[in-house]
């Protein structure tokens, strides 16, 4: 019997044979023809060839709007003049040196200004390796070893957090307490033990483990929102609940606001009006080039303080704070002021009322998650709050739908989330939810 996503590949191989004929080829020189797990899917993915405004173009010449804008990390959507003047102006000066840059330091003095938790940031290339330094700075400042964090929950590639992230449900014990389940093989034994599990949205569960670990805890580790889960926003009283126990206890907060940073001018800690100790940052920070960040209260940024007999914990990186980057980062952050945040803002919850109008229209098992300019469907007659309730959409269905609006002319990521950028119109947000319709039309008449 075939199926509707059995239709929907079909009709996406038979549009797309330049870029499953280019993914056999990547297969001889890449495992399965991959280098970033993240944009893989079945039958293959599609291969770009430019990026203009919300437009993708890909080897075939199919023209897609694009609604994940690499993972959240293209706000401003894709070549926006004021960064792509910038990197040229870099261009002619050089890529990168054995020094620091005017350059750079504008760039801490503009995320400095405006995230309410830093008073001193270092920069770095990835938000995995954000995440690992300020891990390590918990550590390091308060002498313990063991971390809190949600279960559902990814904070980058990691052994010390690659844990739980999407564990099986038959392996990972009670919701109120889960067990500490390795992400896959490979992963250090003892990252697992130094690692206890939370419930994300659940203040009351997540503070008894906190208070039963608390004397062997160096931080607690939170996304304000949860992509993993489908741009899942923290319920105010949770990430309060957890600034009050962690202030009581003496252990490290630390916010991811890799995802996160995209809902505000200042980020989510300014959304919320709750601010921890160290944040974590990558994506939008960077304009489109590879980045990461870490800082927070000068106290614990110290330690990395070169001067004066040396930093107390060490931390190198050729190409941190590069020329190229910093230049992405400086026009970006320039741009993007509080009313472009306004609009986005406008535009996520038009696109958001939308769906949510048509899933009630057509009386179909779904629901859409998100804040700001960040969404998700979800395929699930379910609030989905945490990982638990997101663990009830229906797989199928989600895969159907992301083939599907391929073939409609809109990307996603493959959990079907997405985000807008200041380059989306209200007209993109209407053309995209007829597009769901009409999948869902074509799904239901399987």
């Amino acid at each position: 019997m075939t199926t509707s996503l059995d239709r929907e590949i079909a009709t996406y191989r038979a549009a797309n044979p330049k870029s499953a004929e280019l993914h056999q080829k990547a297969a001889r020189f890449m495992p399965g023809g991959d280098t970033r797990n993240s944009i893989y899917w079945d039958p293959f993915p599609l291969y770009v060839t430019d990026g203009t405004g919300t437009v993708l173009t890909d080897v075939d010449d199919n023209k897609r709007t694009d609604f994940v804008n690499n993972m959240t990390t293209l706000i401003l959507g894709h070549r926006p003049p004021e960064v792509t003047s910038a990197l040229r102006q870099q261009i002619d000066h050089g890529l990168s040196f054995p020094a620091p840059t005017p350059l750079v330091v504008r760039w801490a003095e503009l995320m400095c200004d405006r995230v309410p938790s830093l008073d001193k940031v270092r920069f770095v290339n990835t938000g995995t390796e954000a995440t690992l330094n300020a891990i390590r700075a918990a550590r390091a400042f308060t002498g313990k070893q063991k971390l809190v964090k949600c279960e559902g929950a990814y904070h980058g590639n990691h052994d010390a957090i690659q844990i739980s992230v999407v564990p099986p449900l038959d392996q990972a014990g009670d919701g109120d307490s889960p067990e500490s389940i390795a992400a896959f093989p490979g992963i250090s034994e003892n990252a697992v033990d130094d690692i206890f599990i939370a419930p994300y949205n659940d203040i009351e569960a997540a503070e008894k483990i906190i208070r039963k670990h608390a004397d062997e805890l160096a931080a607690v580790i939170v996304e304000p929102v949860n992509g993993q889960c489908g741009m899942v926003p923290a319920k105010p009283e949770f990430l309060e609940g957890l600034r009050r126990v962690t202030d009581e206890l003496g252990i490290i907060l630390i916010f991811d606001e890799v995802i996160a940073f995209r809902i505000a001018y200042g980020g989510a800690q300014e959304y919320y009006g709750v601010t921890p100790d160290l944040t974590c940052f990558g994506k939008v920070v960077g304009g489109g080039m590879p980045v990461g960040a870490f800082g927070g209260r000068d106290d614990i940024m110290t330690m990395w303080d070169p001067s004066n007999g040396g930093a107390t914990v060490q931390h190198a990186g050729t190409f941190n704070g590069n020329p190229m980057t910093a230049a992405a980062g400086v026009a970006t952050l320039e741009a993007l002021t509080r009313d472009k945040y306004e609009y986005l803002e406008r535009l996520g919850d038009l696109l958001r009322s939308e769906l949510q109008a048509l899933f009630t229209e057509l009386e179909v098992p779904m629901g859409v998650t998100g804040v700001a300019s960040l969404f998700a469907l979800q395929f699930t007659s379910q609030e989905v709050t945490n990982y638990r309730t997101y663990a009830t959409n229906d797989k199928t269905m989600m895969q159907t739908m992301f083939i599907g609006l391929l073939n409609e002319g809109f990307l996603m990521s493959n959990r079907c989330a997405g985000n807008v950028s200041t380059a989306h119109t209200e007209d993109d947000v209407h053309a995209f939810v007829s597009a769901v319709r009409r999948v869902l039309k074509r799904a239901e008449s399987t």
